[in-house]
């Protein structure tokens, strides 16, 4: 028989089974990792590039117009609930519970009763809704400054028409004064027509 030196050997095997394991694990680690990362890249993937609605977005005015109306209609709301958080009216108000409803016994209920030709013909009011309300306080909004806007323009064309006036009476004044005959000589008339205006207005 052949001897064997079981310490060596033993020790070789010991090695040979950690090199095995490493492998293992960094084989494992490595499917793991490609496992993961093609989930990635499947999540990752382009879509298809759609020209049609490319197109529609880029050109369409219909696509424009509707995004421009939604666009208001989301700042109207946020104007107009600004608006209602700023308002120092609004703290007054206090919810009811749902218990404060309730009639009291000692109340006469019931001693009133309308008459059911009135109730039928009664028609119940419309809440507005929140959209409605801001229109309507933007277009309160619009009228005020389109007023604002009116009496603007009407102080400016006043104001244009007393230059016009002056600059008139200003060019009438000169061409009395600077006046002249053939010598050359100041025209006296028209300064005597000043002069008497000017003590005329003086009383």
């Amino acid at each position: 028989m052949e001897k064997r030196d079981s310490f060596f050997l033993s020790d070789k095997n010991k090695k040979k089974n950690e090199k095995e394991v490493k492998q293992e694990y960094k084989r494992k680690r490595q499917e793991e990792f490609n496992r993961n990362r093609g989930v990635e890249k499947q999540n990752e993937e382009k879509k298809p590039f759609d020209k049609k609605t490319y197109r529609l977005k880029k050109y369409s005015k219909k696509y424009k117009l509707e995004q421009w109306e939604e666009q208001r209609k989301k700042k109207l709301l946020r104007n107009y609930y600004k608006d209602i958080k700023n308002d120092p009216s609004n703290g007054s108000y206090k919810p009811k519970g749902f218990d404060e409803d309730k009639v009291d016994s000692n109340q006469d209920v019931g001693r009133y009763v309308r008459h059911p030709d009135l109730v039928e013909k009664e028609v119940p009011i419309k809440k507005k809704d929140s959209f409605q309300k801001a229109k309507e306080q933007y277009n309160k909004m619009k009228q005020e400054k389109l007023q604002q806007r009116k009496e603007l323009e009407k102080a400016k064309e006043e104001r244009n028409q007393k230059i016009l006036e002056y600059k008139k009476k200003k060019q009438d004044r000169f061409k009395k004064l600077s006046k002249k005959n053939k010598k050359g000589q100041p025209v006296m008339t028209g300064r005597l027509e000043l002069l008497l205006e000017k003590i005329q207005n003086s009383k």
